[in-house]
Parts: C-alpha cells; sequence; structure tokens
C-alpha cells in the first residue's frame, strides 16, 4: 500500500510539474515553443496548461512537451561580450541553436 501510494504521488508531482512548465507562444501563433527555439520569435510566456487551453500544439522542432524527458544543459556558447550563453539546451553538443555550428 505504501507503494502504491508513493507511485501516485510521483505521477501527480511529475504530471502537476509538466503542466506548470513556462512555453513560449505569441498571440497569433498556434504552436508553444521552448525558450530557446529559433521559431519563437517574439512570443511570450506560458503555462503548458493555458497553451493548450488556447488551442495550441507542440512544436514539432522544439518538443517542449519532451522537456522532462531530456536533462537541460546550460549553453556552452559565449556572446559578442563574451558572456555565456544563458539559454538552457537539451542538445548533445550543449549548445543553443544559435550557437550550434550548422
Amino acid at each position: 500500500m505504501k507503494s502504491l501510494v508513493t507511485v501516485f504521488a510521483f505521477l501527480l508531482i511529475t504530471t502537476a510539474s509538466a503542466f506548470a512548465q513556462t512555453v513560449y507562444s505569441s498571440n497569433k501563433g498556434e504552436k508553444y515553443h521552448t525558450a530557446d527555439c529559433r521559431l519563437s520569435g517574439n512570443a511570450e510566456g506560458m503555462t503548458v496548461a493555458n497553451a493548450k487551453k488556447a488551442g495550441k500544439k507542440a512544436c514539432e522542432m522544439c518538443k517542449p512537451d519532451q522537456l522532462g524527458k531530456v536533462k537541460l544543459n546550460q549553453c556552452e556558447g559565449k556572446t559578442k561580450g563574451g558572456v555565456r550563453c544563458k539559454r538552457m539546451t537539451g542538445n548533445k553538443h550543449k549548445k543553443c541553436y544559435q550557437h550550434s555550428t550548422k
């Protein structure tokens, strides 16, 4: 019984954190994105629950619904000012779209 309660609590916390995640979408946009997605443009932050309530779908490129499944790292790229980039990325090269080599 104790293990069943533990499993239930874990599922509840995981689901709640997924819907509390901040995603980005513009008012006219049909999709929501992660902070480092190059398709996000001048989007505003919102929760996944609010984005889904507004009828928006997850971006196929940045896959914001899979963020909890991928370990995120801070981008290792440098800005023009020589400061480390603040974007988080799940890219295996540990660089966001802007700093990854093409």
